[in-house]
Order: structure tokens, then C-alpha cells, then sequence
């Protein structure tokens, strides 16, 4: 039978709830099924937790090659720039602001771009300020521990699973 961790779980409680003891002797009668299904549940655990394990490390190795992806495309992003610094001045040089080809046509488009020389200067209608704001919860926990009673906020003990 290749029950779940869950229906495990159910049947070990229903045999913890079905042992017996011996009045006489005071020995546990029908724990063989018990331990059973307890080397039933700790099998099956040790099972889902190195599935998480193999999924955490997964996990791991996808941020690493998005990092990897992202360090690539960025090189790839300057040397685009590079070369078509290196094509424009190379137009500029030889006097020509168009080649066309069957393959690419190159030309110059004029376009309009403001230049901050020095943005404490700019009036204040022409700045914009964004404002930001959250909850310093590392203060917020040493409020609490220390006595101190922070309104709209409280400590909460979560239980949180380890897997090594």
C-alpha cells in the first residue's frame, strides 16, 4: 500500500487511539501496528522533506543561472552600445548620416532629451518627490520584547519547518 503522508498520519492516530493496556501487567497491547505505522510515517517524511530538498536547491540553481542570464544580456547590452558608438562615429567621420544595403539600412534620427546640469536649481513645479514608508519591524520586535506596547502590531510565535 502507498498511502500518503496524511492518510499516515490519520491511521497512526487511530492505532495510538486503539491500544490497550493490560490491567494486570500494565503492558501496551496492539502497539506492533503502532510502531509499524510509525516507521511507515518517518519513512515517508524523510521522503517528502529531501523532495523539498531537491526542490530548494532546484530553486537555487534557477536564481543562479537568472543571475548568470541576467550578468550575460547586460554584456551583451554594452557591447551593442559600444559597436553603435563605434558605427556612429565612424558616419560621423566620413561625412554620411545614411548607407543603406540589402541587408540594414542606418541613418540618424534627431530626437530631444533634457539635460539636468544641476537638479537643486530646477523650480519646485518641476520636481516631483516620492515618499516611501514601512514598517521598521526589527524595532517593532524589541518594542514589544522589551514591554513596550506597539499598537497595530504584536508578536506571533511561528513554527517554521527545517529541513538539513
Amino acid at each position: 500500500m502507498n498511502a500518503s503522508l496524511y492518510e499516515i498520519g490519520t491511521d497512526f492516530l487511530k492505532a495510538l487511539d486503539g491500544l490497550e493496556v493490560d490491567e494486570d501487567t500494565g503492558e501496551n497491547k496492539n502497539f506492533d501496528a503502532v510502531e509499524a505505522l510509525d516507521a511507515q510515517f518517518e519513512d515517508k517524511a524523510e521522503s517528502v522533506a529531501c523532495y523539498i530538498k531537491n526542490l530548494t536547491a532546484f530553486a537555487a540553481d534557477l536564481k543562479a543561472e537568472e543571475e548568470n542570464l541576467a550578468d550575460r544580456r547586460k554584456a551583451v547590452e554594452r557591447r551593442v552600445d559600444g559597436v553603435k558608438k563605434y558605427l556612429s562615429s565612424c558616419l560621423v567621420a566620413v561625412g554620411k548620416d545614411k548607407v543603406e544595403t540589402a541587408k540594414a539600412r542606418i541613418s540618424f534620427r534627431k530626437s530631444v532629451q533634457v539635460q539636468i546640469e544641476d537638479e537643486k536649481a530646477l523650480p519646485a513645479d518641476f520636481v516631483t518627490t516620492t515618499v516611501t514608508t514601512k514598517p521598521d519591524k526589527t524595532a517593532i520586535k524589541k518594542a514589544i520584547q522589551s514591554g513596550q506596547e506597539v499598537s497595530g502590531a504584536s508578536l506571533v510565535e511561528n513554527r517554521n519547518l527545517q529541513i538539513k
